[in-house]
């Protein structure tokens, strides 16, 4: 995992459960990889929380039994807040049939704080609805304060399905950060931190890259689908002030195959710098 450090702190990366160099079809075989990040003036009420990462989970009709061994960590190991950063569902525009398979995989998530995603480009505009009825609080292009071990987190969520749909407005909307709240932002796209930077949240999650999803010896991506380097395709990265999270994603797009990049969840526990 492709970490880049300040001056001042440096994240801890523990991959808690080693993942397969090759996956054909299931997601059998899924990493669980741990952060421990450094927050800057973090509330100590808030440290140790404990967010669950999930993205890309291209569901489709069948059910893999690596969702119930990832329901069965997840219980085991229940997280404090589950952060899903996207692209639900594979078919946008045969979403109908994928919908029990989402129903299931949603409710079967726990966490203290909830569940929040945003949508991503292959989920459309038009699975919102269905979101909005599972146990899933969808925050796409809105924002929201959480009451957190008698603190605040503030989440938001980039609007839209595509790039584009971020636009200045929604930015200018959000207020100003407020010294000592935690600030995290949930974004399908990696490379919408170059503008997202200027919100100045202690956390950017995203999604979209895949790792690359087939890769060569080592996880250098031939194929990104981003607009920042091909290290940024995935892992932990500096900004500024602000930490970009990038996740390799759980499930599979047009290829069924991962090579050297397997399905991954990210656990990041925040900790004091």
């Amino acid at each position: 995992m492709n970490v880049l450090q300040d001056e001042t702190s440096e994240p801890r990366i523990e991959i808690v459960r080693p993942g397969r160099w090759l996956q054909v079809g299931s997601p059998a075989g899924f990493e669980w990889a741990r952060v421990a990040l450094p927050i800057e003036n973090l509330s100590p009420k808030l440290a140790g929380l404990r967010i669950l990462h999930l993205a890309d989970l291209h569901l489709k009709t069948h059910w893999w039994p690596a969702y119930d061994e990832l329901h069965r960590m997840v219980g085991e190991n229940r997280p404090d807040l589950i952060l899903c950063t996207g692209d639900f569902v594979e078919h946008k525009w045969m979403r109908k049939p994928t919908l029990p398979v989402l129903q299931r995989f949603i409710d079967g998530l726990t966490a203290r704080l909830g569940v929040w995603g945003i949508l991503g480009n292959h989920d459309g505009d038009l699975l919102a609805p269905n979101l909005m009825t599972y146990r899933l609080h969808l925050l796409n292009g809105a924002r929201t304060l959480l009451e957190a071990n008698e603190d605040v987190i503030e989440l938001i969520g980039m609007p839209g399905v595509y790039r584009g749909d971020l636009d200045d407005e929604f930015l200018h909307s959000i207020p100003p950060r407020q010294e000592g709240r935690l600030r995290i932002v949930m974004q399908h796209y990696p490379d919408q931190i170059k503008r997202t930077g200027q919100l100045q949240s202690d956390l950017v999650l995203a999604g979209h890259t895949h790792g690359g999803q087939v890769c060569l010896p080592g996880g250098y991506p031939l194929m990104k689908h981003d607009s920042l380097p091909a290290r940024f395709c995935q892992g932990v990265h500096r900004f500024g002030s602000t930490w970009l999270i990038v996740s390799r994603g759980f499930g599979f797009s047009s290829l069924p195959i991962r090579t050297f990049c397997p399905s991954q969840v990210m656990e990041i526990v925040l900790i004091n710098t």
